[in-house]
């Protein structure tokens, strides 16, 4: 795309989120974009994160880079959105901690304004099957992408990146969780982090083992927390998110907890609701989830 190299094209795939609370407080967390619900050459486009980043946020911003007319980035040229009753604007995963917006509308009304912007949605294709998954190899290098402790290149609007390995294998479910751990730095403001395996020029696997050929990225997960050891001695799970309030020492055991990249397909019939009906299910209809609940006990419980 646009002649951009794969880890290039990771860095314009995530949106750094600055949330503010009814409490005022505030928080920063990860987004990326992603098109659901693919028919063709049409797609919805969303940005994903996590729903401890956004639930409850009265305003939300994020920053958007502008493209050319041949639509490429113009980089250090960028537009800040920012949005009410943003925590509203989410479809929320009724059992994980992940939500989506649909963005669609905004890229509607921005482009009636004839401002276009650059960013990369990750396709379905980059979630691996589960004959992938069975093949990868116990330690596998992933490459993390976000905004650490909120930091960022603001001038060029460009995340950070982190490298780390898989700590357990993110074919089985930790703990029995839709879940696996990985070995990284993981710190607030890194909640939403996509977590990609990417082989540059090779290949890793159980049956060939390490061969030269073509590239490989696929999207493992997505970070939303990591133990760490606090004073008491105790290890606690603690979401990846700025807005907290610290008791205690909290020692970070450099681990991450990634939701496994299959889950975002659950989001596709809210989606899909949402195309046909143009807004999203009343609070008594029934859960386009498939659960048969009513919605306002299942993927729309306030939490």
């Amino acid at each position: 795309m646009q002649n951009l190299s794969i880890t290039d094209q990771l860095v314009y795939s995530t949106v750094r989120i600055e949330c503010d609370f009814p409490d005022g407080k505030s928080g920063t967390g990860t987004g990326f974009f992603m098109h659901l619900c693919v028919n063709g050459d049409t797609a919805v486009p969303v940005i994903v994160s996590n729903r401890h980043v956004v639930k409850g946020a009265s305003v939300g911003r994020f920053v958007l880079t502008l493209k050319d007319d041949e639509g490429k980035p113009i980089v250090g040229q960028h537009k800040l959105f920012s949005l009410p009753n943003f925590g509203d604007s989410w479809i929320y995963h009724k059992d994980l901690d992940l939500a989506i917006m649909p963005i669609g509308p905004l890229l509607n009304a921005a482009a009636e304004s004839n401002e276009s912007f650059f960013y990369v949605p990750l396709e379905k294709n980059l979630i691996p099957s589960e004959a992938e998954l069975q093949d990868m190899p116990s330690m596998q290098e992933i490459v993390m992408i976000g905004y650490p402790n909120g930091l960022w290149d603001h001038v060029n609007n460009q995340p950070i990146f982190r490298k780390g390995i898989t700590a357990t294998h993110p074919e089985l479910n930790y703990n029995g969780n839709p879940e696996f751990l990985i070995d990284a730095a993981c710190y607030n403001g890194s909640s939403g982090s996509p977590v990609f395996q990417v082989d540059i020029g090779k290949v890793s696997t159980r049956g060939q083992g390490t061969t030269i050929g073509p590239s490989k990225v696929r999207l493992l997960g997505i970070l939303y927390a990591g133990p760490q050891h606090i004073a008491t001695g105790e290890i606690k799970v603690v979401e990846i998110g700025e807005r907290k309030e610290v008791a205690v020492t909290g020692i970070p055991n450099n681990l991450g907890m990634v939701i496994r990249s299959r889950a975002l397909l659950d989001f596709e019939a809210h989606v899909q609701f949402i195309m046909e009906n143009g807004t999203k299910p009343k609070r008594n209809a029934p859960c386009p989830c498939g659960s048969g609940e009513k919605y306002k006990g299942c993927c729309g419980k306030i939490v």
